[in-house]
């Protein structure tokens, strides 16, 4: 009982919440990019936080269903088609044995996401079966490859409520706590960089978020390497990259400071070329956001 791959692109992958306890092995975290759209898409079906999805990115992704079972579609309008005919997304659907379920062009976001009902069953590696092409830890979906995962007949009917829906075409402002490196640059430089709109880069991608803008002065141009956090914001050559679920886990580049980790979903959505800029948050503010967020989602 399985999914089976027609076609794909080299983007899509399989993800779950991430590889959290080997950092100290050289490993990076991993993991979906979007926490939003996993969590409420393991959500809509009853599953554990931390059940395998597979990830799209791009679209160009066409799976048949070998098992009847209940699915949901979070994230970005990717065009998603069950039998060449529009669905519904952010909700569940019932999926019966030999439907063609597709993904083509993004019409909003980048990246979705596809839950089924108990995760998939693919292999773990390293405590997770989150897949990292950087490090070479699984790799990308192929035609050919199957999906396990149960069969699955009753469920109730579920759906977000439009509340909770995110808009990827509004702007976008990232919350940064400052690092204990910030007071390291000048009052100019922090006023650099929360007083201007950057774009992210077309070398983006889930390792890093390349950002273009007026430079950041900083006299110290590298430092010792040291370890790295999910979302710290490096100041390379004056401007600033964004670590992702893909980065490594040391580095030598200063810090000015570390994006919110709610607001790294919306990060995940936005195309090369979108203007975004930051604004501080406290730490309080950021803990309470959290800990409603990890309550509602079971995440432990």
């Amino acid at each position: 009982m399985s999914f089976k791959v027609i076609k794909s692109n080299f983007l899509a992958t399989i993800q779950d919440y991430g590889r959290l306890n080997h950092g100290e092995h050289g490993l990076g975290q991993s993991g979906i990019a979007d926490e939003h759209a996993y969590c409420w898409g393991n959500y809509l079906l009853d599953n554990a936080f931390n059940c395998a999805v597979i990830e799209i990115t791009f679209g160009t992704l066409v799976l048949e269903a070998q098992v009847t079972t209940f699915i949901a579609v979070t994230g970005a309008d990717l065009d998603f088609k069950i039998n060449n005919t529009s669905v519904a997304i952010w909700r569940t659907v019932q999926v019966h044995k030999g439907d063609i379920l597709s993904w083509g062009n993004s019409k909003h976001g980048l990246r979705a996401y596809l839950s089924v009902k108990s995760g998939f069953n693919t292999p773990i590696f390293f405590d997770s079966k989150s897949v990292n092409l950087r490090e070479k830890i699984g790799t990308p979906l192929k035609q050919g490859d199957t999906l396990p995962c149960i069969a699955f007949n009753k469920t109730n009917a579920r759906f977000i409520p439009s509340k909770y829906l995110p808009d990827y075409n509004q702007a976008l402002a990232l919350r940064i706590l400052p690092s204990y490196q910030f007071n390291l640059f000048t009052t100019e430089a922090q006023k650099t960089l929360f007083n201007q709109f950057y774009t992210i880069g077309k070398a983006s991608d889930r390792a890093g978020c390349r950002l273009e803008g007026a430079p950041i002065e900083h006299h110290k141009k590298t430092m010792v390497s040291e370890g790295m956090a999910y979302g710290s914001v490096e100041i390379a050559n004056g401007l600033p990259i964004i670590l992702l679920k893909d980065a490594p886990n040391i580095g030598g580049y200063p810090k000015i400071g570390t994006v919110f980790s709610l607001d790294l979903a919306q990060l995940a959505q936005r195309h090369p070329n979108t203007l975004l800029r930051f604004e501080p948050i406290d730490i309080k503010t950021a803990q309470s956001e959290r800990k409603e967020f990890n309550q509602f989602f079971k995440i432990i």
